[in-house]
């Protein structure tokens, strides 16, 4: 399970990494065209759009160089988006904050910058920064940056108050702040709320994958394989589908632990699990039953069927090979679903089989109809 989620892990840093490089690129177009309406713009001053000029070349620059970063595998990803998130609040605060602030003429001007691009841009920052660090911190820091660039707009709404500048947009600049912060707060509210649902799914997920999994061999365990015995049942009963229930008990495992010690034991029903499972069909059900015992559940299957497949899984196991290990056998006990069968009867008829197969030589496989004369050989 660790490797298949490592897997997962590396998977998505991959797509992560080739979303951020298109993200890049189109970046730099971006910049490209904003540059374009800088240089046209009759409005603005001569060092207004300089100023605007050296910024777009040094963010053009920076997200060529990010682009890059991202392609060299050894730099983590993590460290490359924080970095990234730093800029933008530099760019935000300096070039959508204090730099309009001081080279627009009115709040006229400061009202179509900020429904232009300031106050999306800010709030996209903002939500970054939540989303790239716990909900905690993420929060401060947007509530920080957002305080921040309202506060320079303030400063900036008051100035111009002051020295009799015409005011008439500065409270629907105010207004529209004051709708991105409640947005913003909404959006941090609803994160809190997704990373505490998703605290309680992981939970709730680990709890189900401990209460039904072996913690030594990573299989299905004993609680898991019962419930699947008893919907296989149900499904005999309602649609008249056989099914055959194995279980197999490894040759002389105490003698093997007196002698070499339970952590070679525990390498021993690791490569059991590892081994037998290739060789069982993808509906099929295997795992420890307890022990050194496993028990193997065979749907849509026939007592004859059930004894040739198993018998591949028996000669797999012979063919382990451990340091210091004798070979490793197996004695295998099978039963068919009858009618009016219940879990404990065909555990029962099982498990009896099984049994047969340990006091008649081991190493081998005794299935259902071969308990009675084996009974009988007995008594004689």
């Amino acid at each position: 399970m660790m490797q298949h989620i490592e897997q997962e892990r590396l998977r998505f840093e991959q797509q992560r990494r080739l979303i951020y490089r298109i993200a890049g690129v189109l970046g730099v177009l971006a910049i490209l065209y904003a540059q374009c309406i800088n240089f046209i713009d009759p409005s603005s001053s001569y060092a207004y759009r300089a100023i605007y000029a050296l910024n777009h070349i040094a963010f053009a620059g920076v997200c060529i160089a990010v682009v890059w970063m991202l392609r060299r595998q050894h730099i983590p990803i993590d460290r490359i988006e924080r970095l990234m998130l730093v800029i933008f609040i530099v760019q935000s605060l300096g070039f959508n904050g204090i730099v309009p602030a001081i080279f627009l003429p009115s709040p006229s001007a400061m009202l179509i910058d900020a429904i232009g691009d300031d106050i999306w841009f800010l709030l996209i920052i903002c939500v970054l920064a939540v989303h790239l660090y716990d909900v905690r911190r993420g929060a401060l820091i947007a509530a920080s940056v957002f305080l921040v660039s309202f506060g320079i707009v303030m400063i900036q709404l008051a100035r111009w108050r002051l020295i009799g500048v015409d005011a008439a947009n500065s409270q629907q600049v105010i207004s529209i702040y004051l709708m991105a912060g409640a947005l913003l707060g909404f959006l941090i509210v609803l994160s809190a709320y997704r990373a505490q649902a998703e605290r309680l799914r992981t939970g709730y997920e680990l709890m189900i994958h401990m209460a039904y999994t072996d913690t030594l061999t990573g299989l299905p365990n004993r609680r898991r394989l019962y419930e699947e015995l008893c919907r296989l049942i149900g499904m005999a009963d309602r649609y008249g589908q056989e099914f055959c229930v194995c279980l197999f008990d490894i040759d002389h495992f105490k003698q093997l632990n007196d002698q070499h010690g339970h952590l070679v034991g525990d390498q021993v029903l690791c490569a059991i699990a590892q081994t037998a499972l290739p060789h069982l069909r993808a509906v099929d059900h295997f795992g420890r039953w307890g022990g050194e015992e496993f028990a193997i559940l065979l749907p849509q299957t026939s007592l004859s069927d059930a004894q040739m497949a198993l018998d591949r899984v028996r000669m797999a196991l012979q063919a382990i090979n451990l340091a210091d290990v004798p070979t490793i056998t197996a004695s295998f006990g099978v039963a068919e679903y009858l009618p009016g069968d219940t879990s404990e009867s065909i555990l029962h008829r099982a498990d009896q089989s099984m049994y047969l197969a340990k006091t008649t030589g081991r190493n081998r496989i005794v299935v259902d109809g071969d308990v009675e004369a084996g009974l009988r050989y007995a008594h004689r």
